[in-house]
């Protein structure tokens, strides 16, 4: 049963694979697909999970989920507002760059 404290989080994902393996690992948030065409799934899950789990680790575990897709980027709900994934290829490619310009700034 929901509460008012529960967060709901929709995630469109192409490919049942990918959102399959999305799925699993939402499990402990009352995870479930939808299927909406051939490709396109949506996964909705709701935090707090069914141990507690924080609505923070559902968004690490999509985040890692996203970060390893081959098929780009996902849409993703959460509260009804929508959340953007934070791209850790690029914020790494960013401090590699800042790395850089420090080194040879020292030179």
């Amino acid at each position: 049963m929901h509460d008012e404290a529960d967060t709901t989080i929709e995630v469109e994902a192409e490919g049942r694979w990918a959102a399959l393996a999305l799925s699993n690992l939402l499990i402990p948030f009352h995870s479930f697909l939808v299927q909406h065409d051939h490709e396109r799934w949506v996964i909705h899950a709701r935090a707090p999970g069914r141990r507690g789990e924080s609505l923070s680790d559902a968004l690490a575990a999509i985040d890692g989920w996203e970060s390893e897709q081959r098929v780009g980027a996902a849409s993703c709900r959460v509260g009804g507002r929508p959340y953007h994934f934070h791209d850790k290829r690029e914020a790494g490619e960013e401090q590699r760059a800042m790395d850089m310009h420090w080194e040879e700034a020292r030179r």
